[in-house]
């Protein structure tokens, strides 16, 4: 599954990206928007999410959007959709959808960009004919975006990509339906941790996105290979366990200092192999943090692309790795899931 690294311009931090996903709301207000840090691919979304939670924000008007994507010219990019919101009526989803649909025709008819325009659906009956809509428009690569395949979904599904059972289910639903058509996935977010990216692998998604990496580290926290987020501090910031003092050992286990002291990041590799040493190296500076995480999970896709072809062997060593991790169940239940959860289920 790729990964493309979230960014927004800043001038704190001048990160170097192979792969990389920014917004076109970063850019909506520059009188002349462009890209200052370095990249080699660049997937750009419409921030049409980021206009619909943030109401100080204008609406976004669809020329200006399609002028910043030319400007800036990314590898792929997102039509303007409309996002749902949980207190909408399945009315009023469907002529979001509506609007939606309309702007991807624009889009494709107007413009020469790689297009990987977003899925929004209120039941699954929506869920098979928007994806059906798609197929017939020579789509093959969406977005998931508001997919609702049952009510319980409305609660705190609109927010972050957190881990949940219900989110795997329509994740799968989603993918079941676009395999019928041969169409790739991305979804957005749901590479800010180990765990989660794994599982979208494992579910044979083609690729997520998320900035997971950079926020955890301005909150003091590292990402550990095929665990999570485990606090490092920050400076003179006291985290941990008073009882056992301010020291790694009150943060990492022992398996956990033993993965920090094999890292080979850029702000790990030149430290001795020792991870309480390089635990106090890392809580020096979020930006070290920074660069240590985006490497985690950039690798965490070499890790998956090793397993390409032999999904046995991908599931057996997930068993050994996030199947041992708090998040376990979750893993579990994808498995199940995928196993004996089948299409027909769906009518």
């Amino acid at each position: 599954m790729k990964y493309w690294a979230g960014e927004t311009p800043n001038n704190s931090i001048k990160l170097k990206h192979n792969h990389v996903m920014d917004s076109v709301i970063n850019y909506y207000h520059m009188e002349d928007p462009r890209i200052e840090y370095e990249y080699k691919k660049l997937f750009l979304d419409n921030g049409a999410f980021s206009a619909l939670k943030n109401s100080q924000k204008s609406i976004l008007e669809e020329e200006k959007v399609i002028n910043i994507q030319e400007k800036l010219n990314p590898e792929y990019t997102v039509p303007l959709d409309y996002p749902f919101t949980p207190r909408m009526g399945k009315v009023v989803m469907r002529k979001r959808w509506e609007k939606t649909a309309k702007n991807i025709e624009y889009w494709i008819d107007t413009t020469h960009f790689n297009l990987v325009p977003a899925l929004h659906a209120w039941d699954r009956k929506s869920l098979n004919d928007n994806i059906r809509w798609l197929y017939k428009k020579d789509q093959d690569y969406i977005s998931m975006g508001s997919v609702l395949t049952t009510a319980d979904e409305f609660n705190g599904f609109f927010g972050d990509r957190q881990p949940s059972k219900s989110f795997i289910d329509s994740i799968i639903t989603t993918k079941q339906v676009c395999d019928q058509y041969g169409i790739d996935m991305h979804i957005f977010g749901f590479g800010s941790s180990p765990i989660m990216y794994h599982i979208g692998a494992f579910i044979g998604i083609k690729s997520t996105d998320s900035i997971g990496y950079k926020r955890k580290a301005a909150y003091g926290k590292i990402i550990l290979p095929q665990t999570g987020e485990r606090y490092c501090g920050n400076g003179r910031a006291k985290f941990g366990n008073p009882r056992k003092g301010d020291v790694a050992s009150s943060f990492l286990t022992e398996d956990e200092l033993q993965k920090l002291s094999q890292c080979e990041c850029p702000a790990c590799r030149d430290q001795p192999a020792d991870g309480p040493i390089r635990w106090e190296n890392l809580r020096d500076s979020w930006i070290k943090r920074a660069y240590h995480n985006k490497w985690v999970m950039e690798h965490e896709e070499d890790i998956s692309r090793a397993y390409k072809g032999d999904k046995e062997a991908y599931m057996k060593f997930l068993d050994k790795t996030i199947g041992k991790s708090g998040l376990g169940h979750l893993w579990e239940y994808t498995k199940r899931r995928l196993t004996h959860y089948k299409i027909d289920l769906l009518y």
